[in-house]
């Protein structure tokens, strides 16, 4: 190049042409890929025997006009949502509504209200997450494990801890469930600390305890042996994604499964469900009474169900089991469109994943996903006998504590949040914390 600072007239194209692209974070690469078409038009037009001046005008003139290469850089530059993430969304909540209008549960006006509310809040705290830059969140990845771990202490210290669940009493709407919670916050800290410089020179026994360690006990000790399993089966498939050394990640590897293990051992009840799922006649008074409930409801639904409002002797079918009650009510033909629906929800979260290059977002999502698919898919096979049964409702769908809900809806933000910058990254090293 035959100058290395930026000519004025250069330096003012490249100011008229950023003011057309909102995404101001990535100005500064358009202002350097540009620069440098600029100076070697104009370098071309000096090697031919223009003056500097002149060079500089038809290098301009031969970029095009400013506004129209800023409209045009916005359109490639510019945030989108993932709207049909959106519609989805907006429809299973409809259809939550419309059936909790004809399912005959105890404390209907309260569980109504609930919904309403967890929708309405759930609602506004996606969109607001969603448009929010995720990147900033990177740099508080400690503090909000911190915070988590004081939540957690705070529990302990004034008892909190009832029917096998984190609470915070919430005026009228009862309960505010924390496990959920939890369980979303440690794996969007984790997923900023995998990534931090400060966390990647830490030696293997600090990692074990604040990754594993911590939050194994927290969980164990409040009873959250559910969301226990699911936090290590978020940590672990981040962790096959995170490019680290193999024996580093083995003892993690270990660690996790030995958690795990341990979940399952003090959660008394899940060889009990195993055995009964396995074999229901064996028991068909007791713990099989459930899967042979849910196998002869789904039998007698027929195509078109019983239809709106049909009485079901049938425990939780606002919430665990709203897909049996579903089938019961507008049949086989509803279960197969619902089926059908988050199939293609799950597919399109999966094309998220797909499309997302950017360290901290991919690390983000590639932790929430895989857990969605559990959170909606473990439902709907336990509603139909086909898997065991766990305390799991379908998020949006199903009638769930405001805090759970909340969690869903905020996560769901974040992977839209997401997608929605990943056409503004620049070079992934830019937005790595200290």
């Amino acid at each position: 190049m035959k100058q290395t600072n930026t000519h004025p007239l250069i330096a003012d194209y490249l100011d008229q042409v950023c003011r057309h692209v909102r995404a101001t974070e990535m100005h500064r690469r358009i202002r350097d890929e540009l620069e440098s078409h600029l100076l070697d038009l104009m370098d071309e037009q000096m090697d031919e025997g223009m003056g500097e001046e002149e060079a500089v005008r038809q290098a301009i003139l031969q970029m095009g006009d400013s506004a129209t290469v800023g409209k045009q850089l916005h359109r490639i530059y510019k945030p989108k949502v993932e709207w049909r993430l959106l519609v989805y969304v907006m429809a299973f909540l409809a259809v939550g509504l419309f059936t909790m209008y004809g399912t005959p549960v105890n404390y209907f006006e309260y569980k109504l209200d609930t919904y309403w509310l967890s929708a309405l809040l759930g609602i506004g705290v996606m969109l607001v997450v969603a448009f929010t830059d995720y990147r900033k969140l990177l740099r508080y990845s400690l503090h909000v494990y911190v915070l988590t771990v004081g939540v957690f202490l705070f529990v302990f210290w004034y008892e909190y801890t009832v029917y096998e669940r984190v609470i915070v009493h919430f005026k009228r709407f009862g309960i505010f469930d924390f496990g959920t919670i939890s369980m979303y916050l440690f794996l969007i800290s984790v997923a900023g600390m995998l990534l931090t410089r400060v966390w990647r020179f830490r030696s293997t026994a600090s990692k074990l305890i604040v990754f594993v360690f911590l939050p194994t006990i927290f969980l164990l000790m409040t009873q959250q042996y559910l969301n226990l399993k699911l936090y290590l089966f978020g940590f672990v498939v981040l962790l096959m994604y995170t490019k680290t050394v193999k024996k580093e990640k083995l003892p993690l590897y270990i660690t996790s499964v030995g958690a795990y293990l341990a979940a399952l051992l003090l959660d008394y009840h899940t060889f009990d469900k195993l055995l009964d799922w396995m074999q229901p006649m064996k028991d068909p008074e007791g713990g099989g009474y459930f899967y042979l409930l849910v196998m002869e409801t789904i039998r007698s639904a027929g195509f078109w169900g019983k239809g709106f409002g049909a009485p079901l002797q049938f425990p939780q079918i606002d919430s665990d089991f709203k897909f049996t009650y579903l089938i019961h009510s507008y049949g086989w033909i509803a279960g197969l469109l619902i089926l059908l629906a988050i199939t293609l929800f799950m597919m399109r979260l999966v094309r998220v994943v797909k499309e997302v290059d950017e360290p901290y977002g991919k690390h983000l999502i590639v932790s929430i996903v895989p857990l969605f698919s559990v959170y909606f898919f473990w439902p709907l096979l336990m509603s139909t006998g086909m898997l065991p049964i766990a305390q799991l409702e379908i998020p949006f769908l199903s009638y769930s504590r405001i805090g759970t809900a909340l969690a869903h809806f905020a996560v769901l933000g974040l992977v839209l949040s997401v997608h929605r910058h990943r056409s503004t990254i620049g070079k992934p090293h830019t937005y790595m914390a200290k």
